[in-house]
């Protein structure tokens, strides 16, 4: 058997269109990929993809069928995932093989995004639908294992939905961790009686509630992936207890707060992530613990993340999911039309954190309007009787006044750098074809701010600066 799927593998790989200088590399490691290999060569597979030129691409996309680029990328990603779940199954899967495997992933992903975004890009007649949910739907990958799977007829209750979402504030989420990564949210299905569908949930603005899956679809969210658990029994037990759970805290004392310390070890206030493990804790008598490896959220960047009230030393970062062996890929998708905005947004949050490490940058409170209103105005709104209806669903009861400020700042911030990175990938594409690439948007975004420094009234030093 394992001869067989390495001779599959080798065959996808030796149509696949991506520029020969990786195509070989890649063919060599997955021959000897193991679990005893597994961190050495997935450490290879993403240094091969990371290193991709914007002129390797080039000529590749316009040399050969977006599609056809797309699948067998796809394909590779899924083998990888399986290869990951095998080695669990045999005992062989560590901590560190899962850390490698899921720079993996995010890389091999980087290049989809472009692919994918230049194919929109170029194909104007071809429609692109702006929900994963939308049937029929061409652009979401489905596993071959799921091949007929129907987005909104085949759902079960305990599968579990990673997105990423469109604000700022999703951005930072999804870079949270010791590790870069693509998604901000998680969600678990829940299918009643009637066959009707829902989504729990937990959002900063709210806390958690239920709503119909409907309500989740028209969130627009840039990403979406389905997994399901290998236990689906266990999997539709937890859904339920989630459902009824939030659903009845909601009806009667009230949403159940959002936890902004990320602290996995209480369950009175619970973040997006931390709300599945807890339901699959609860119905398994704590034997099934998700996510299997915690990410270590202090890191790096440890002064932001403080700033933004999260106080766990580890936690359950969204797309700590895509390296639980446990869970099965159902399917992928992106909103080729906006990745760009997706990628540019992950790109000035990395770099901030990146300040924050190299040059001890830090978010000034009430450096920005929005965050002096944010502060002053909608803080002091929500509790105020007779107005406080009006900014219910934008700001929960217990955000402090301080953190407001901080989520008004790191907007104000985003903003204006997100403006001089549109305007240079729109000179991109309109000179070479292709946008900035990741590199490049470190590299400009860096020229940013030292072209800020100059300033006798800084715009962006006003907001972030070092500590003085």
């Amino acid at each position: 058997m394992k001869r067989l799927f390495f001779g599959q593998l080798l065959l996808i790989w030796s149509f696949v269109a991506i520029s020969s200088d990786i195509r070989v590399p890649i063919k060599e490691v997955m021959v000897t990929f193991s679990g005893e290999t597994c961190i050495e060569d997935s450490n290879k597979i993403a240094s091969l993809f990371s290193q991709l030129k914007v002129d390797d691409l080039k000529s590749e996309i316009d040399g050969h069928n977006h599609a056809s680029i797309l699948k067998e990328l796809w394909d590779f990603k899924i083998h990888l995932h399986e290869k990951m779940r095998e080695f669990f199954a045999r005992g062989e899967l560590t901590t560190e093989c899962g850390r490698a495997m899921r720079s993996s992933f995010k890389n091999i992903r980087e290049i989809e995004d472009v692919i994918e975004e230049d194919y929109s890009r170029k194909n104007k007649d071809v429609i692109f639908p702006n929900s994963a949910f939308t049937t029929p739907n061409q652009h979401v990958r489905l596993s071959p294992k799921f091949k007929n799977f129907n987005m909104l007829k085949d759902l079960q209750s305990g599968d579990l939905i990673l997105s990423r979402g469109n604000a700022y504030t999703s951005a930072a989420i999804a870079n949270l961790g010791e590790f870069d990564t693509q998604f901000s949210h998680l969600s678990i299905v829940y299918k009643d009686e009637q066959g009707k569908y829902w989504t729990v949930e937990s959002h900063i603005e709210v806390g958690s509630f239920v709503r119909e899956i409907e309500d989740h679809i028209k969130d627009s969210n840039f990403r979406t992936m389905v997994f399901r658990f290998d236990d689906p029994l266990l999997a539709k037990t937890a859904a339920t207890f989630a459902f009824q759970k939030v659903k009845e805290a909601s009806e009667t004392k009230g949403n159940i707060p959002y936890d902004f310390g990320f602290d996995m070890d209480e369950s009175k206030t619970l973040f997006c992530s931390e709300l599945i493990s807890w339901a699959f804790g609860e119905v398994s008598n704590q034997e099934v613990l998700i996510p299997m490896v915690r990410n270590r959220i202090q890191l790096r960047k440890s002064s932001f993340v403080k700033d933004i009230g999260i106080t766990a030393q580890e936690s359950f970062v969204p797309a700590d999911l895509e390296i639980d062996p446990r869970f099965k890929i159902i399917a992928e998708w992106r909103d080729a039309n906006r990745v760009n905005d997706s990628l540019q947004k992950d790109a000035i949050l990395q770099s901030m954190f990146r300040w924050v490490d190299q040059y001890g940058y830090r978010m000034r409170n009430a450096s920005s309007k929005k965050s002096l209103f944010y502060r002053n105005i909608v803080w002091v709104l929500r509790r105020t009787p007779l107005l406080k209806t009006f900014v219910k669903e934008k700001l929960p009861l217990n955000m402090s006044r301080k953190l407001i400020g901080y989520f008004g700042v790191l907007e104000s911030i985003g903003e204006l750098l997100h403006e001089k990175l549109r305007k240079s990938d729109e000179e991109a594409i309109k000179t070479r074809g292709l946008p900035l690439l990741k590199a490049e948007r470190y590299q400009l975004l860096d020229q940013v701010r030292e072209d800020d420094l100059k300033l006798k009234r800084p715009k962006l030093h006003k907001m972030f600066r070092p500590e003085e």
